[in-house]
């Protein structure tokens, strides 16, 4: 390399060096700090955002519960129908409720014991058993009808079913409040006012 070479390459070195620095000097020059009012917009603009991703990420999360809410319930009623078509128990069109083997004591049966006589529900043998339980035993198919939904006809038709082993109190034994205390039968007499 020639001297006049060296030269241009050192001239065009500190060409460059000098061009860097200018740049850089520039640079600062023109780096002002960010004003305060700018960072509180960025920042409700970063709240914003992460308040918008996060309504995104429960949404998804709510869509998601839902979805296996939906499983389970759709699994629960699939299992309850396997349940039922194994359990259910073919029965003949024409087949009639079996009727109970003896005559039941309606003055000791229970309200499922009740439920297999004819035309006598839920309901009506509740109110059967409630009654007795309150006032006693029936003691014929006459106590019977004094239960509401009870009357000549289900007592004709439950005469050969049913038999009676209680003894049903005596009318007078159960008061109404509305009356008050038994009297003595005794009145008392006036006194004749003096003159």
């Amino acid at each position: 390399m020639t001297r006049a070479e060296r030269h241009a390459l050192c001239f065009l070195a500190g060409l460059a060096v000098l061009g860097a620095g200018v740049r850089a000097w520039r640079s600062a020059a023109t780096a002002r700090p960010v004003p305060a009012a700018s960072e509180r917009a960025l920042a409700s603009q970063l709240a914003a955002v992460d308040s918008a991703v996060l309504a995104e990420r429960e949404a998804r999360a709510r869509q998601e519960e839902r979805r296996a809410e939906k499983a389970r319930v759709k699994e629960a009623r699939e299992r309850a129908r396997e349940l039922a078509a194994t359990a259910r128990v073919s029965v003949a069109p024409s087949a009639a409720p079996s009727a109970p083997m003896g005559p039941i004591d309606v003055d000791r049966a229970s309200a499922t014991e009740l439920e297999a006589l004819p035309r006598i529900g839920p309901t009506l043998a509740q109110r059967i058993v409630a009654d007795r339980d309150a006032l006693g035993a029936f003691g014929s198919l006459d106590g019977l009808q004094r239960v509401k939904g009870g009357g000549p006809a289900l007592a004709a038709r439950l005469a050969p079913l049913v038999t009676f082993s209680g003894t049903p109190r005596p009318v007078r034994a159960v008061q109404s409040p509305a009356r008050g205390p038994p009297s003595s039968g005794v009145r008392a007499r006036r006194r004749p006012a003096a003159p």
